[in-house]
């Protein structure tokens, strides 16, 4: 028997293992921590407490039976630390079968087969490696989420290893922009056009001063291109002079540059060029990309594996892979397109561990794109399409460009104009580069220039600008800065970024993050008192030790040990600044510290006998946060009272957003505000909103009920359809998230995924 661990695994690899094999899936994990208690036993070796995951009943019975007929267990779970764990959970439903494990980096015959012929056993350092990241963020999370509800009152409220330091990275940029402060400056520049031609080009000025650049002159800085103009009488007064006399080319550089092309992708490169390219959220990204290497039926291939394994920090490809890829370089573009050796790309990191899996590619890169285009859906087919062109790319030869440079000469005046000529395409004919707001790159011509040519000004202008902050994160940057500090792993980027969502401690704003008071209030917290915790080097250095675990070099209760000694001082600090146990004036025994069901608060040492309790009294600063999480400031709409008609405010309060009238206390219409998503029946105006069954349960309705009965029992996203338009509706079931269109007419499943680990 072998073990997978979707549905959408047994058809591809029973496919290819042929009728000798039982194929089974496992859906995910089988054997978790608990989620009711913190499951780690700290005083005997951090040993943690394994229990079957909820609702996988039927498939442990399943599995158990199925086994009973059949020699041994082949468990081919990802080929990472988290299927690791979860083959060596699997492995305790059969303590009486052989147990092998088997790996692939693609889902195709040959890798699978010869997978088949290669079995090993579970590999225990990959196994402590993993437990031991479960067992440091089940730490940090059980311990410092209910701190976060006792402290700033409000419940909900997590914090984590990896996911508090990415929303500091979002709140340390909203505090650089809001400390931003703009400066004024302006530019000049002119347009020219050689004297009896017709063909202008743009030139920027470069200040005045003497033709020797080793001379002092405010022309000094015309190698850099910094120089600017203070103010508009400074630009005015420059326009008035420059206006004036003739001007002619003083030197014309020409130079020959070589770009190399980009490495294939990796897990954050994937995500950050989807992003820009397709305006995929990392999520989808990941969800396509698990879909794509899993395997699609391509008609009289059947189900074919069409990407290797998506979850990477290696750009490393195996030597077959290459040449495939040079012998369809050959034939479909020339030999100047292939170079004389296959390239290869430096490592980011030396850790063998990180080097592990290839890069991201296609499983043969003779199935181009166009030929799948039956078979794929649209967003399938354009992520395989950039995994692909990318791939091809990278084993190309280098794009070479002319590089143009002018200056330009009136009196002591500078003027330099730019230009680029693209000499061989190279990778770039399957690739093309981007800026970093998204456009292409493109070629900008100089007309024919040589020295002391004279030229014609055709006009001249200043503009104003200021200085701009930094910009907000997006997904793509965030996860870029993540990798550059060495913040998470590629499988912790997508649950990371879903979780600060989730909490509402971030907005997206032209899609990029925007931390909310909450989150404000939860960072400031967590870094005055838990510095280690919330310090990039030490986060990334936590990210090395798992390695290590993974290498053998350093046994897994050590890690977390010596990560425990720290963080327990600093729990131990920040409890003591909320006030101290005194005794207890009931029985005069001492009041300590204990953490509850619904957070921290002092309790008599004498209990049971004494039952005496104290509120944790918390410092100023902390009430300070409270109140700002209290008192956001409720937002203005475009929305009327659907009771009084006058307008309707944006407010935050204990259970989320709501809208509530500005006729308060007058009016005291308030309705709960999950987003602007129009109501999908035809014809009708209304907006959806969330209600309460009388059991409690959520449903999302028509705010136009009861003339309109559109209702549904799960929540709306922000993502449409890509058939018709409407928003999506998101269905989760125990192991996947199905998104879904929430029209009654259409109804097509938009995406699916694995349903993230809420813990």
């Amino acid at each position: 028997m072998i073990i997978v661990e979707s549905k959408a695994k047994t058809a591809s690899i029973g496919k290819i293992v042929g009728k000798g094999y039982l194929v089974e899936s496992c859906l995910g994990h089988v054997f978790d921590l608990p989620t009711n208690t913190l499951g780690v036993d700290i005083g005997s070796g951090f040993a943690p407490t394994y229990v079957q995951v909820k609702g996988k009943g039927k498939v442990v019975s399943q599995l158990k039976r199925e086994a009973q007929g059949v020699d041994s267990v082949i468990i081919a779970t990802d080929p990472d630390r988290e299927g690791e764990s979860i083959a060596w959970h699997l492995a305790r439903l059969f303590p009486k079968k052989k147990i092998h494990r088997m790996r692939f980096n693609e889902i195709t015959a040959k890798a699978v087969k010869e997978a088949l012929a290669n079995l090993t056993g579970i590999d225990e350092r990959l196994v402590n490696a993993q437990q031991a990241r479960r067992v440091l963020d089940r730490l940090v999370g059980y311990k410092l989420s209910p701190l976060l509800w006792s402290v700033l009152k409000k419940r909900g409220l997590s914090a984590g290893r990896v996911q508090s330091v990415a929303l500091k990275l979002i709140c340390d940029r909203e505090r650089e922009i809001g400390n931003f402060t703009p400066v004024e400056y302006w530019d000049i520049a002119g347009v020219f056009a050689p004297v009896g031609g017709k063909e202008t080009f743009k030139a920027r000025f470069l200040g005045t001063g003497p033709r020797d650049a080793d001379k002092s002159g405010d022309g000094a800085e015309k190698e850099t291109g910094k120089f600017k103009l203070k103010n508009r009488e400074e630009a005015e007064g420059h326009l008035n002079e420059l206006a004036r006399h003739a001007y002619r080319v003083e030197k014309v550089t020409k130079k020959t540059e070589s770009r190399r092309p980009f490495p294939p992708f990796t897990t954050s490169t994937l995500q950050q060029d989807a992003a820009r390219r397709l305006r995929y959220t990392a999520a989808h990204t990941m969800s396509l990309a698990q879909q794509l290497y899993e395997g699609l039926d391509l008609g009289g291939e059947g189900v074919v594996g069409l990407i290797t394994y998506m979850r990477t920090d290696s750009t490393r490809v195996s030597g077959e892979a290459a040449a495939e890829a040079r012998k369809f370089i050959l034939g479909r573009f020339g030999k100047k397109y292939l170079p004389d050796r296959t390239p290869v790309y430096r490592r980011k990191s030396a850790s063998p561990v990180q080097d592990a899996h290839e890069a991201i590619r296609p499983t043969s890169v003779f199935r181009e794109p166009d030929a799948l285009e039956r078979r794929l859906s649209k967003e399938q087919r354009d992520l395989y399409a950039l995994i692909w062109r990318r791939f091809v790319a990278s084993q190309m030869n280098p794009a070479v460009t002319e590089v143009t440079t002018a200056d330009i000469r009136n009196g002591n005046a500078l003027f330099r104009a730019s230009g680029t000529r693209v000499l061989f395409d190279g990778f770039s004919s399957v690739y093309r580069a981007l800026k970093e707001n998204g456009e292409e790159e493109e070629e900008t011509k100089l007309p024919e220039l040589r020295d002391g040519m004279p030229l014609r000004l055709e006009e001249i202008g200043a503009a104003r600008h200021f200085t701009k902050p930094p910009p907000r994160y997006t997904e793509a940057s965030l996860i870029r800065v993540l990798e550059e500090k060495g913040i998470g792993r590629p499988s912790t980027y997508v649950p990371t970024i879903e979780t600060i969502r989730k909490r509402r401690y971030v907005e997206m704003k032209n899609r990029a993050f925007v931390p909310s008071t909450t989150g404000k209030a939860v960072t400031s917290l967590l870094s005055e008192n838990f510095r280690d915790i919330m310090d990039y080097d030490f986060t990334a250095r936590m990210e090395d030790e798992l390695d290590k675990v993974e290498s053998g070099e350093q046994p897994w209760v050590s890690v977390v040990g010596n990560f425990y000694d720290a963080f327990s001082r600093e729990m131990a600090a920040a409890l003591g600044k909320m006030g101290t146990g005194s005794d207890c004036e009931l029985c005069g025994g001492k009041m300590v510290m204990k953490q509850g069901r619904f957070g921290f608060f002092f309790g008599c040492s004498n209990y049971p006998e004494c039952r005496n309790t104290k509120p944790v009294d918390t410092p100023g600063r902390f009430d300070e946060l409270k109140a700002e999480i209290k008192r956001a400031a409720p937002q203005p709409t475009d929305k009327k009272c659907e009771k009084c008609g006058k307008p309707l405010v944006l407010r935050e309060g204990r259970s989320g957003k709501f809208l509530a009238c500005t006729g308060y206390p007058g009016c005291r219409f308030t309705r709960p505000y999950i987003g602007d998503f129009r109501c999908p029946n035809k014809g009708c105006d209304g907006m959806i909103t969330k209600k309460l069954t009388k059991k409690r349960r959520a449903i999302y309705g028509c705010t136009r009920y009861p003339n309109c009965d559109f209702i549904s029992w799960y929540p709306p996203v922000e993502e449409t359809c890509p058939k018709c338009g409407t928003f999506l509706i998101r269905k989760k079931t125990k192991t996947r998230l199905v998104f879904q269109c929430a029209s009654p007419e259409c109804g097509s499943v938009a995406r699916e995924q694995t349903a993230p680990d809420e813990d």
